[in-house]
């Protein structure tokens, strides 16, 4: 398989948004003590398979109004 690089390179910032949104919805899902209509492997799944409207679904859907733990609630 032959990619033409003219075609891949305007594509490159749209990849690096998806990459960004994924794992910002995978570490925001991973540091929230609860989520709202699915368990927590659900919706990682979800954003992982269905890019990018899985993270938009767990962001709209699933996130608790309640604020994530911050690092030193971890220590």
């Amino acid at each position: 398989m032959n990619l033409d690089f003219d075609l891949v390179v305007p594509l490159l910032p749209l990849l690096v948004l998806l990459i960004l949104l994924l794992g910002w919805c995978l570490v925001d899902l991973i540091r929230r003590p609860e989520v709202r209509y699915l368990p927590k492997l659900v919706w990682a799944l979800i954003a992982i398979v269905v890019i990018p409207f899985g993270a938009i679904a767990y962001f709209i859907l699933g996130r608790t109004s309640e604020a994530p733990l911050s690092d030193e609630d971890l220590r």
